[in-house]
């Protein structure tokens, strides 16, 4: 039981997936504890390397995380961003449900939220909206620009995937993920393929891998 005298006991999840444009983990660590240290937390760190933001339950130590907080073992989960802890409206909702029937808090440092006041809750459930709407709009962005290269295709002109997503491809398969795995994350976040379709698969991603090593070459022997 927490007293006036006892520090809460806080776990803060740190998460860095395949993303290049990731907030590394020194930077999210080093947030963490500047804000237990300001506030007399006990801190635990649970660090979660290479995964998606697709899914919570695609994350064992977050739901190992989770089960710890439901059990009453920490008083509160906190994280430098709200992106750290989901991108998913459905999910992010349900985490915030469940803090609140359970009694532990959310603390998010980039929104300087503590969802143990009825304010924080408010800002937190506001922000996953946000968050929800910006995903969105990336999703149609990139499906717009892909529409836009399959114009060039009367011109005889082969249709081509945008920058960050061969990268992203390439950064997840370096991180050791299988290729259905990181099929099935673009399809997760609604990526489209090269041919403007709604579907990935491993043989698809195998052809970008395949394609992108051919280039290399030609460019080396060059």
């Amino acid at each position: 039981m927490t007293t006036a005298d006892t520090p809460l006991r806080i776990v803060g999840y740190v998460r860095v997936s395949t993303d290049k444009q990731d907030i590394s983990p020194e930077v999210q660590v080093a947030e963490l504890k500047a804000e237990a240290a300001r506030m007399g937390y006990e801190l635990t760190i649970v660090t979660e390397l290479a995964v998606s933001a697709a899914s919570v339950s695609k994350r064992p130590l977050m739901v190992a995380t989770l089960a710890d907080l439901k059990a009453g073992n920490y008083a509160g989960l906190m994280v430098s961003k709200l992106d750290r802890l989901s991108r998913n409206m459905e999910d992010g909702t349900r985490i915030l449900a469940d803090s609140t029937r359970q009694g532990w808090r959310i603390i998010c440092l980039d929104l300087g939220v503590d969802t143990a006041t009825i304010m924080g809750a408010g800002m937190f459930n506001m922000a996953l909206n946000f968050a929800e709407i910006e995903r969105k709009f990336i999703g149609k962005r990139t499906k717009d620009a892909m529409t836009e290269l399959g114009k060039t295709k009367h011109l005889g002109r082969k249709r081509q995937l945008p920058a960050e997503v061969v990268e992203r491809i390439k950064a997840a398969r370096a991180a050791g993920l299988s290729m259905a795995k990181i099929a099935g994350e673009l399809n997760a976040d609604a990526v489209p393929t090269s041919q403007g379709g709604a579907k990935w698969y491993a043989s698809t991603i195998k052809a970008v891998l395949d394609s992108t090593a051919r280039e290399q070459l030609v460019g080396f022997r060059a």
